[in-house]
Parts: structure tokens; C-alpha cells; sequence
């Protein structure tokens, strides 16, 4: 009987197993060809010397060395990662400020200024740049217009050609136009606390800025871990905004590593050192996130 039972579950449990197999094979077969391949033959392609169209020719680690030793490459990668640095801590602050601040007013204010702060993650980056572009230009923009009908002359600024601001000025568009989205992410996690905490915090005389400090914060500490990492990865993705605003000017001080990578790719057919560039700058994202993931352990609560 009991072997009978057994051997009925086995063949139930390897047909559930084939149809689930079924089920991920066209998902597996994406990935693979959209995912796995282009990453294997980015990876023979830095050891190579390609230009698109001859044949390829092995140089092993020589894409890897002028990586390193090229002033432009190295600039052009640190450029992405103070840009990236800059967006996350926008992005945070403003996102976790916005959600503290809509979860205290009422269920249809709350809507209207959920969509509000939320809109601007809704644009297209490229549509984003394009717009900040037309607010922060030297002459006719809406920012200097501003300053000027308040007479803060001296706070105008060319805020994209002038060499110690244009990097930050990036950082911080990129952290406004992310914010919407750590604001809800955030906004979210605040609701899972349940209303007695709050009610016992009340009935102990606390406000809400101590409600903010002893209750909210520690009890949404995972949720902001994990917002933190994934914006800590979105920000490294530099292109379009920074393309669409700059075009890596001034110059070369706003170039970013995808920036020199497309260029060296597909304007001068060098797609063996892209990729290199490509890997390197792959590896120290990935070292990044590591070291934010294990900085931002966190405890997890249950109530």
C-alpha cells in the first residue's frame, strides 16, 4: 500500500517537475540568447582586436592594460561612479523625505501628491534630460529667469558648461528623476507598520518626529537596504541622461564609461577595448553593490 502511495507520488512529482520544466524552457531560452551569450562573447571579444567586419585577433590582456593606463577611460569611469554616488544620495534623501511627508497627510491629498512626486519617474530619461536642459540653460533658462525676478544675480550659473558644477548638476537631476520611485518603494514599507504601534506611541506622549525616529526608521531598515542597493545599480546607468544633457561635455569632464564604450564601439570600431571597458567597469558596479549590501545588513522584525 504504502509502496503503491509512493510510487504514485514519484510519477505525480516528475510530472509536475517536466511541466514546470516546460513552462521555464522559453523563458531559459531568452535569457540565454539575450542575456548568457552576448555576456560569453563580450568576454572573448576584450581579449580580441576587432574591428567589425576582418578577423579577430588575439592580444590577451592588452584591452585590459589600457584600460588602466588611459587617462580618458579612468576619468571617464570615475566621472560614472561620482555621478552615481551623487544620484543615490538624492535619490534617497528626497525619496524617504517625500514618503514621510505624504504618509501623514489624508487618503485623497496623499493620491494627488503621490502622483506628483511620482510623475517624474515616469518620463523617459531622454525626455527628462531634455527638459532640464531648456530649465537650466545659461540665458533664456527658467532657473537663471528665476534668480534674476528675485535678485540673486550672483546665484546664475551655466549650470552645464562650467567644470565644477556640471557633474554635480548631473547627480542631482538623476537623483530627482529617481526619487519618485524610492519615495513609493519607501511609502509602502511604512504602511506594513501596523496602526497599534503608532496608537501605544501616542498614548505615551510621542509625536511624529518620534514616531519617525523609534518606530518608522528602524522598522523599515530592510526596505531602505534594499531600495539602497537597487539605486545604488540603477545610478551607474549613466547614457542617455547624461547623453541627452551634455553629450559628455564641457569637453570630456561629464564623459561616462558608457559614454567612451559606445564611442570607442561603434564610432572608431574598436569593440575588442569596449568590451574590456564594458567588463571593468561591470566589475567595480558589482564591487559596489557587494560592499553596500554587506555595510547595510540590517535586522529583521517581526510584529
Amino acid at each position: 500500500m504504502n509502496k503503491n502511495i509512493k510510487k504514485r507520488y514519484s510519477k505525480l512529482d516528475r510530472r509536475l517537475m517536466g511541466m514546470g520544466f516546460l513552462f521555464l524552457l522559453p523563458a531559459a531560452v531568452l535569457i540565454t540568447f539575450t542575456t548568457l551569450v552576448p555576456i560569453v562573447w563580450n568576454c572573448v571579444l576584450s581579449f580580441s582586436q576587432w574591428n567589425g567586419n576582418g578577423r579577430m585577433k588575439f592580444v590577451g590582456l592588452s584591452n585590459y592594460m589600457r584600460v588602466f593606463t588611459e587617462k580618458s577611460t579612468m576619468k571617464a569611469i570615475g566621472n560614472s561612479m561620482v555621478i552615481a554616488a551623487g544620484s543615490t544620495a538624492v535619490s534617497m534623501i528626497l525619496g524617504i523625505v517625500l514618503a514621510l511627508m505624504i504618509y501623514k497627510t489624508g487618503k485623497r491629498e496623499g493620491s494627488v501628491y503621490r502622483f506628483i512626486f511620482y510623475s517624474p519617474s515616469m518620463m523617459p530619461m531622454t525626455v527628462a534630460g531634455l527638459l532640464f536642459v531648456f530649465v537650466l540653460s545659461p540665458d533664456d533658462g527658467l532657473l537663471n529667469n528665476l534668480f534674476a525676478a528675485l535678485g540673486l544675480q550672483s546665484l546664475q550659473h551655466a549650470w552645464l558648461s562650467e567644470p565644477g558644477l556640471v557633474l554635480a548638476v548631473l547627480a542631482v537631476v538623476s537623483g530627482f528623476k529617481g526619487s519618485g520611485t524610492i519615495m513609493m518603494m519607501i511609502y509602502t514599507g511604512i504602511l506594513g507598520i501596523p496602526e497599534s504601534l503608532f496608537e501605544s506611541a501616542r498614548l505615551d506622549g510621542a509625536d511624529y518626529w518620534k514616531e519617525v525616529k523609534m518606530i518608522i526608521l528602524p522598522l523599515i531598515k530592510p526596505t531602505i537596504c534594499m531600495v539602497f542597493s537597487m539605486e545604488v545599480m540603477w545610478s551607474f546607468k549613466t547614457y542617455d541622461m547624461v547623453w541627452t544633457m551634455t553629450q559628455g561635455g564641457p569637453g570630456s569632464l561629464s564623459k561616462t564609461a558608457p559614454i567612451i564604450m559606445i564611442q570607442n564601439a561603434f564610432t572608431y570600431n574598436k569593440f575588442g577595448y569596449a568590451s574590456a571597458i564594458g567588463l571593468v567597469f561591470t566589475a567595480i558596479v558589482l564591487f559596489c553593490i557587494t560592499l553596500v549590501r554587506r555595510a547595510m545588513k540590517s535586522e529583521i522584525y517581526e510584529y
